[in-house]
């Protein structure tokens, strides 16, 4: 836990709706909830906070992690060791910004193919579990039974 002097501004801790651009590789952005709210960002990343309604978060989210977005980025990097991408690179990114329902609409899908993803993943360490527990109670029973 960190424990300021004095109270940080508001602006210093992440809110709802707020994107983390991680400026080092692997360039990385996060959606900040209702359960992330109220970090402190380091200076490794840089916080993307919405002005306007015209743009959501959840369609801005989706398309800074892809593909695309990633070799721009990367394609701006400097030289350094770290391979840093300067925020500067994010106030100018330029890109169309479709209307809000299929802003909302590329939203939801993102959401959902990212918790599909999240229940595939746990469900596959599940079946690994019952696999290994099974495996295990089959060659407790053989050390049971008969020799040969």
């Amino acid at each position: 836990m960190f424990h300021a002097s004095e109270p940080l501004k508001a602006e210093y801790l992440t809110q709802p709706g707020d994107i983390i651009v991680r400026l080092t590789t692997p360039y990385t952005a996060i959606l900040i909830d209702s359960t992330t709210t109220g970090l402190i960002v380091s200076s490794n990343f840089m916080i993307i906070r919405m002005e306007s309604n015209a743009l959501l978060p959840d369609y801005l989210f989706w398309l800074l992690n892809t593909p695309a977005v990633k070799r721009r980025i990367y394609t701006s990097t400097t030289s350094n060791v770290l391979s840093a991408v300067k925020a500067s690179f994010f106030t100018q990114f330029q890109f169309h910004v479709p209307p809000i329902s299929q802003q909302e609409r590329i939203g939801q899908i993102h959401k959902l193919a990212r918790r599909e993803t999240a229940l595939l993943h746990q469900l596959a360490e599940e079946k690994e579990k019952y696999y290994a527990a099974i495996l295990a109670r089959e060659d407790s029973s053989m050390k049971r039974g008969t020799s040969v």
